[in-house]
């Protein structure tokens, strides 16, 4: 049944929030009618994609012809992970503080969003007002530095290595309150009167243990901007309305998109660039077209060519949004950032959290090329000049680092730049100083280009990909059948953690 174009903007608009293959975007745009759009090679490039996605979804019944069965799954999940919030620890904190309240004849907090940090910040401050407790950071919930083996002694007297046990279930003190934070006895009656000393610690129990949990909550949501973001940009950000109003930036936008999310291929050399010829051609597409809406195409790409339709005040709202991803990839980094670590060795180590680095790196660079972008476009270069963050490294799989050793290389010369500089998120956070000329001086001690590289300036992609399907892939590895790929995901082939029999 063919679809309205109401129904496939809106399916386009859905996917710019999910993982789609490109080959299936690429069905969606052709039903939208996009080769009127294209030019000859964009057309073939465009049907060449569609083609192979629906020979994949063609099913040969026994008594009839090839009938379309759909989109065909993937082995890999279309949606990314998301934490649900702290629904269940805050109506226990809630309901324990608001019958303190009710008793002393207190006003209760006013009520928060379970699954926001910054409401809860605010529910927790009244709380802790009311319990009268410090209100500084708690002690974490987890470990804020990586569990490295420690040398210990058997009862032979051998030294073996091994990881040492954390000191509680929650931390340091075991999720639970210090006696000494909590009121005695006589300074409770006097300020909640008529509070019974278990009704009084059973709210600071869950007041505490919420505020821990919410430590944790407001990480989890930076990470996840910074997976969002590191992938789709600004996607999330478009709304529906402008989205639709171009069916030539949708396709682009949506096809871009899918491209951005494809996934990390397992290899020593380069991994795809996002820009491909078929994408080129969409883009001009929509810049060509008589209701093209510039907002959603910078959301996703910072083109001077994009940038330059927008007007100022669109440019400086886009600029704030970029310098608030930094910020929250920032500190997603200096959370992750192990302080003994040899900034000159960024392979993954026993104990690193190499994919909250690797993801929190990817968001970092992504929105410091956007903002760059953004800064030179507006004509802002003294801003660069006195504060321009450092790129940072990811943390390069131990088994990839040989791989590259065996081929006769080393790690990539950006390594020693960063690790001469300041560290970035300390300057992205205002704790330190890194100017544009500092950043000179430390590429040219190694070898390397500023501008050309994007560390002054903002990177560009050096070559067009070729359009090519998504292959169904397994910890990197690429699988043929996406029924063999689910097999050997759920066994652990690749990981190094394939089961046993």
């Amino acid at each position: 049944m063919k679809r309205s174009e109401d129904e496939i903007l809106h399916r386009l608009y859905l996917g710019i929030r999910e993982r789609r293959l490109p080959q299936d975007v690429a069905l969606d745009i052709v039903e939208l009618g996009a080769d009127g759009w294209l030019n000859a090679v964009g057309t073939r490039d465009l049907y060449a994609m569609a083609r192979y996605q629906r020979a994949r979804q063609l099913l040969v019944t026994e008594n009839g012809p090839a009938v379309w069965t759909g989109p065909v799954g993937s082995s890999m999940p279309s949606a990314w992970r998301h934490h649900p919030g702290l629904a269940r620890a805050y109506e226990a904190a809630k309901t324990a503080v608001d019958a303190v309240a009710l008793i002393a004849g207190r006003p209760a907090p006013a009520v928060a969003d379970s699954a926001d940090p910054a409401s809860l910040h605010l529910w927790l401050g009244s709380a802790l007002t009311l319990l009268v407790l410090p209100g500084e950071e708690p002690w974490p919930a987890r470990r804020t530095m990586p569990r490295r083996p420690a040398p210990m002694k058997s009862w032979t007297g051998e030294t073996h290595y091994r990881l040492p046990k954390p000191s509680g279930a929650r931390g340091d003190r075991g999720g639970h309150a210090d006696a000494r934070d909590r009121m005695d006895a006589a300074t409770r009656r006097v300020r909640l009167p008529g509070v019974s000393v278990r009704t009084y610690r059973r709210a600071v129990r869950a007041v505490l243990h919420l505020q821990q949990r919410t430590e944790v909550l407001a990480a989890e949501r930076d990470r996840e901007a910074s997976v969002a973001f590191g992938k789709a940009r600004l996607a999330y950000l478009v709304a529906e309305e402008d989205f639709v109003a171009c069916p030539a930036t949708a396709a682009f936008t949506a096809y871009y998109v899918s491209r951005l999310n494809m996934r990390t291929l397992f290899t020593s050399g380069r991994q795809a660039r996002p820009m491909d010829t078929l994408a080129e051609q969409l883009l001009a597409a929509a810049l060509a077209a008589p209701t093209c809406r510039p907002w959603v195409l910078a959301s996703v790409l910072t083109r001077w060519s994009v940038l330059d339709r927008l007007d100022d005040a669109q440019c400086g709202r886009l600029m704030g949004l970029y310098y608030e991803q930094l910020a929250a990839s920032a500190r997603a980094l200096r959370r992750s950032y192990d302080v003994r670590r040899d900034p000159t060795h960024m392979i993954v180590r026993a104990g690193d959290d190499s994919s909250t680095w690797n993801v929190a790196t990817r968001a970092f660079n992504q929105a410091r090329t956007g903002w760059l972008n953004l800064t030179r476009g507006l004509g802002y270069d003294d801003v660069i000049e006195v504060s321009c963050p450092g790129k940072v490294p990811a943390l390069v799989a131990a088994d990839v680092a040989a791989w590259h050793r065996l081929e006769g290389r080393d790690q990539h010369a950006d390594v020693q730049v960063w690790a001469d500089l300041p560290l970035p998120w300390d300057v992205v956070l205002g704790d330190d100083t890194c100017g544009a000329e500092l950043v000179r001086q430390a590429c040219r001690r190694h070898g390397v280009d500023p501008e050309a590289t994007g560390w002054t300036q903002p990177y560009r992609q050096g070559l067009t990909e070729l359009p090519t399907p998504a292959r169904d892939l397994v910890h990197g590895v690429t699988v043929s059948s996406s029924l063999l790929a689910g097999v050997l995901r759920q066994v652990g082939v690749f990981s190094g953690q394939a089961r046993s029999r």
